[in-house]
């Protein structure tokens, strides 16, 4: 007998290290940017402008506090969108991935705004060159570009515009073609923004006057046809609708720390370049621009924590599926160890009635920079079952369980749960075996909050969730006097399911559509459990390791619900490849009929989750 026992662990333990593990997910490691003005942290501190004059008064505005980007000495939102994930929006001409610089247009014209500019199609191709024709798949790409080209077309005067219909969206067309050979070079995640331009043209009130509507139509018309040429193009990208936050931030200004008169570029406080400013401290922060079309650091602030919200969105709602399949492994260990504690007691009838109660502390990580969850899942099981003739245990048990899990990022969710499963277990000399079938169902409360500078959005839904799970599980036992011990091995698979929902928010404009969610698992356990007879008490405890098998190359695509845009996909929640979990507990035979165990637990050695908690039940037999 014993060596059956063994040799069944060595050929599990075989089993589970004889597979790879694929590596988890990971978050962004470079931040590259092409573009113009609104993303240049600092291109013609260190490339000359092409004008003596423009570069002497740069390094002047630099020596009394300015960065050489466009927020004068303000923060640009690049550098705080990439410190977000802990990356560096440095410019190429400083050795960094910002290839951005102010006055860019998409293409070249005959009236450059600087003599030395670099047009968007070319930093992409200057990028390709430099990569090799690789790009970083890894990488975090940000394009803004067009509004100078929209400008020289205002410039030129009715005429001009009327012989040239298509030179806007030519230049789209072109930029797309542009960019589906960096998605084809590799490139995964690419943000577009359109135009803040709404609120750079917006009067007192927040309307758009009639002198500037044309221009205003042009910069939007600009807008809807890069990202339809993107998308005939067939590249994959992130639509950030920068014209509809700037509009609720004209409309609405004093949610942001601004006047009705501060929020209007026409009273922007410096007449120079923005590139030149210099700005007190308090003007960075209650002026929404620092000069005409260039944003003070809050709105520099607004923008880039609206770009970051759309980025982790999709993870964040991924973290709802893993709460449910961590319930899912939770509640088949506690039917798992009331077939244990049945097995040790049956009365004449074959019939055993138990009930339990746990809770536990849970943190679900993910990849850096991206938003984790935090909370206390609670839950509750009872059951039934029946020893058969034969000696096969037949049983059914309902579980239902709740959790409030709190978003790093602000904001919750609030989950409850419900749980019909059907089980059967056996045991024939010193080897048994169990298993546990389950359907659930889960209801979800969602509120995402989205700071904006010092407005906090706050978005809201409803939806709901299924799961499906069958977890095996056996093992031999080794009696050594008292000890009983042995192997374990099981596996748990299950697959969740979450309803697409649609965000309704505060503002609006940083609510989200989602797509339906789906989560495969197939957990391998394999471990060794023991525990000692001391009469009325039974001590146990079981170490097992764990391993997923399901993929873990998943995504979670959403829509923008402020404007027609193509949906946008993002890796979900990465997922830990192996863990241990451990318990250590004991039961107690209150009398001939009823006995009590209690369990803690704990989660140990995992990349992606941390729980530790304990529960109490009690078993009664007939």
């Amino acid at each position: 007998m014993l060596k059956y026992i063994f040799l069944m662990a060595a050929l599990l333990a075989l089993t589970a290290l004889s597979y790879p593990g694929a590596a988890t997910a990971g978050g962004f490691n470079q931040f590259v940017a092409f573009g113009d003005s609104t993303l240049d942290t600092g291109y013609f501190r260190y490339r000359t402008t092409g004008e003596v004059a423009m570069d002497n008064a740069i390094a002047f505005a630099i020596s009394k506090g300015a960065t050489g980007g466009w927020a004068g000495n303000g923060v640009m939102n690049t550098t705080i969108l990439a410190g977000k994930f802990s990356l560096s929006a440095a410019t190429v001409a400083n050795g960094g991935g910002n290839y951005a610089n102010g006055g860019a247009t998409t293409v070249a014209n005959d009236q450059p705004v600087i003599p030395n500019n670099v047009t968007t199609l070319q930093q992409i191709q200057n990028y390709l060159t430099a990569v090799n024709g690789v790009a970083n798949p890894n990488a975090l790409y940000l394009i803004k570009s067009g509004d100078n080209d929209a400008t020289y077309v205002t410039n030129q005067g009715p005429a001009w515009i009327a012989a040239h219909p298509n030179y806007l969206s030519d230049g789209a067309i072109a930029l797309a073609a542009a960019v589906a050979r960096l998605q084809a070079a590799g490139a995964r995640t690419i943000v577009v923004r359109n135009s803040y331009d709404y609120a750079l043209m917006a009067g007192l009130g927040g309307d758009i006057p009639s002198d500037q509507a044309e221009a205003y139509a042009r910069s939007v018309a600009l807008g809807t046809s890069e990202w339809s040429s993107l998308t005939a193009a067939g590249v994959r990208f992130i639509p950030a609708d920068n014209n509809s936050l700037f509009k609720f931030i004209a409309k609405n200004p004093t949610l942001f720390g601004f006047t009705p008169a501060s929020v209007l570029s026409a009273n922007a406080p410096s007449p120079l370049p923005a590139i030149l400013a210099i700005a007190t401290p308090e003007q960075q922060q209650t002026y929404l621009w620092i000069n005409g079309p260039h944003l003070s650091t809050a709105g520099q602030t607004i923008e880039a924590d609206y770009t970051y919200s759309l980025l982790t969105a999709p993870s964040q709602m991924s973290l709802i599926t893993e709460g449910a399949v961590q319930n899912g492994l939770a509640r088949a260990a506690t039917i798992q160890g009331q077939i244990d504690l049945s097995g040790q007691h049956r009365g004449p009838s074959g019939i055993n009635m138990w009930t339990s109660a746990g809770a536990s502390s849970q943190k679900v990580k993910n990849a850096s920079g991206f938003p984790t969850d935090s909370g206390t899942p609670f839950g509750g099981s009872v059951g039934v079952d029946y020893l058969t003739m034969c000696g096969l245990v037949v049983g059914a048990a309902f579980t239902a369980g709740g959790q409030r899990q709190d978003f790093s990022s602000g904001g919750h969710f609030d989950q409850t749960d419900e749980a019909i499963s059907l089980y059967a277990a056996y045991k024939t000399g010193p080897f048994w075996g169990n298993a546990v079938a389950t359907y659930g169902q889960f209801q979800d409360r969602i509120a995402r909050q989205v700071p904006l500078g010092i407005f906090i959005d706050q978005n809201n839904a409803d939806t709901n969730g299924h799961s499906q799970a069958l977890a095996l599980r056996a093992g031999g036992d080794l009696k050594l006097g008292p000890v009983t011990t042995g192997p374990v091995a099981g596996v748990v698979m299950q697959k969740v399911w979450l309803d697409g929902f649609t965000e309704t928010g505060a503002s609006g404009v940083s609510a989200l559509s989602f797509d339906s969610i789906t989560r495969d698992s197939l957990v391998s356990q394999l471990g060794w459990r023991a525990s000692l007879d001391l009469g009325q008490w039974q001590p146990f405890a079981e170490a097992k390791w764990n391993h997923e098998w399901a993929e873990r190359d998943r995504t979670v695509t959403a829509s923008l619900t402020t404007v027609a845009a193509p949906a946008y996909s993002m890796a979900a929640v990465p997922v830990a490849s192996d863990w241990a979990t451990t318990s250590l507990g004991a039961s107690y035979k209150l009398n001939s009929r009823v006995m009590l165990r209690g369990e803690a637990s704990a989660v140990v050695f995992s990349s992606e989750v941390t729980s530790y908690g304990g529960e109490l039940g009690v078993s009664i037999s007939f």
